[in-house]
C-alpha cells in the first residue's frame, strides 16, 4: 500500500509551512495568490487531500490541534493526567485528540493522529526510531522523559531526586532496611525482566545491606499485594517498602492488613504517582507525588512556543518538574 501523502509532504515540496498549506486549502487570508496557487498545484501533483476533521477545525477558528498519547486508560495516573491536560489545553485554545496503544498498535494510533494534529504530547513505548517514522515529521513532546533528538522535545520528572529525598526521610523515621516492589512491565515485550529507572534510583540510594530486597509484580492492586507477600516471605526484616506506583502500593497495604502486619508500625509503605485514589483507602497511602499540573503546564508551554514559531523551531526544548513527598498514613 502506498504511503498516504501528508500535509508535511506538501509543505516540504512547496517550500512553505504547514500553516500556509492549511490557509491555501481553506481560502484564508495572510497568503498571496501566487503562494496559494503553488500550494494547490503541488497538492494536486502529490495527490494530497486535506482531511475533514482539519477543515472543521478551521471553520471554528481552532487551528491548533494536539494529539495526546495516553499510556494506559486502565491506570488512574494516566487518566488523571489526561483530565488535567484536557482542562489546561482548552484554556489555551488547543484542540485535543486522544489515543492509546492499548486497543491495538501504538504505531497505528500515532499514524492516525498524524493526519489531524500539529504536534504530539504523551507517554510513548515506541523507540525513538519507530516514533520518528510514525509521526511523519510532526513535533513530539515526551512526558516523563528526556530527549534531544531533532523534532523531539521533553518534560522530565526528576524522580531520582524524589526517591533520594524519600529514602533519606524514611531513614530519619527509623527505617533500617528498605525493600522495593518493581514493575514487571518489561516482561510483556521480552522474556527477560529489565529493571525500571525507579528501581535503579532505589538501588542507588538504598541503605547499605548485603543484598537488595527487591521483588517484581504486575502493575495492579492484586500484583502489588502478591509482590508484598513475596517480599515479606523472602526478606522478613524489611521495615520500609518503596512500591513502583500507587496502585501497587494500595495492594501492598491491603496484603499487609491480611497478614496482620501493622502499617506503619512494623512496615512503612511508600508509593509513587500521587493518585487521589490513595486518599480513599485506609490507611491512606503515602507517595512520591508527581505534579501533574506542572507536567501539563510545562508541556503546553513548549507547545505554545512551537506554535509561535509556526512549528519550524529546530531546537529541542526541555523542562524539568520536581516531585514532592506526600506523607499520608502508610509511611
Amino acid at each position: 500500500m502506498a504511503k498516504r501523502v501528508t500535509i508535511n509532504d506538501v509543505a516540504t515540496a512547496a517550500g512553505v509551512s504547514r500553516q500556509t498549506v492549511t490557509r491555501a486549502h481553506n481560502d484564508m487570508g495572510d497568503i498571496s495568490e501566487a503562494t496559494k496557487r503553488r500550494v494547490l498545484e503541488v497538492s494536486a501533483q502529490l495527490g494530497y487531500r486535506p482531511n475533514r476533521f482539519a477543515r472543521n477545525l478551521v471553520g471554528r477558528q481552532r487551528l491548533r490541534a494536539v494529539g495526546l498519547l495516553v499510556g494506559s486508560f486502565s491506570n488512574p495516573y494516566f487518566t488523571e493526567m489526561a483530565g488535567a491536560f484536557l482542562a489546561a489545553a482548552a484554556k489555551r485554545g488547543w484542540q485535543v485528540m486522544m489515543a492509546s496503544g492499548e486497543s491495538g498498535s501504538e504505531t497505528a494510533a500515532v499514524e492516525m493522529l498524524a493526519r489531524h494534529v500539529d504536534l504530539f504530547v504523551g507517554h510513548f513505548s515506541l523507540s525513538a526510531e519507530e516514533l520518528t517514522e510514525a509521526v511523519q515529521g510532526i513535533p513530539v513532546v515526551l512526558l516523563d522523559d528526556r530527549c534531544s533528538r531533532p523534532g523531539f522535545h521533553s518534560v522530565e520528572i526528576d524522580l531520582r531526586a524524589g526517591i533520594r529525598q524519600a529514602m533519606a526521610a524514611l531513614e530519619a523515621k527509623g527505617v533500617r532496611r528498605m525493600g522495593m516492589i518493581d514493575s514487571s512491565y518489561s516482561l510483556r515485550a521480552s522474556p527477560t525482566y529489565s529493571p525500571s529507572p525507579r528501581r535503579r534510583f532505589f538501588e542507588e540510594f538504598a541503605l547499605e545491606v548485603p543484598e537488595p530486597a527487591i521483588v517484581v509484580g504486575e502493575e495492579s492492586m492484586a500484583g502489588g499485594g502478591h509482590a508484598f507477600r513475596a517480599l515479606m516471605a523472602e526478606y522478613p526484616d524489611v521495615d520500609g517498602v518503596l512500591v513502583f506506583n500507587d496502585m501497587m502500593a494500595i495492594g501492598a497495604v491491603q496484603a499487609a492488613q491480611a497478614l496482620g502486619v501493622e502499617i506503619p508500625g512494623q512496615v512503612r509503605i511508600l508509593g509513587v504517582d500521587g493518585l487521589t485514589l490513595g486518599e480513599a483507602v485506609r490507611p491512606t497511602v503515602s507517595t512520591i507525588s508527581l505534579d501533574r499540573e506542572a507536567l501539563v503546564a510545562s508541556a503546553l508551554d513548549i507547545a505554545d512556543a512551537l506554535a509561535a514559531s509556526n512549528f519550524t523551531n529546530t531546537e529541542s526544548l526541555h523542562r524539568t518538574v520536581m516531585p514532592r513527598l506526600l506523607w499520608r498514613e502508610s509511611a
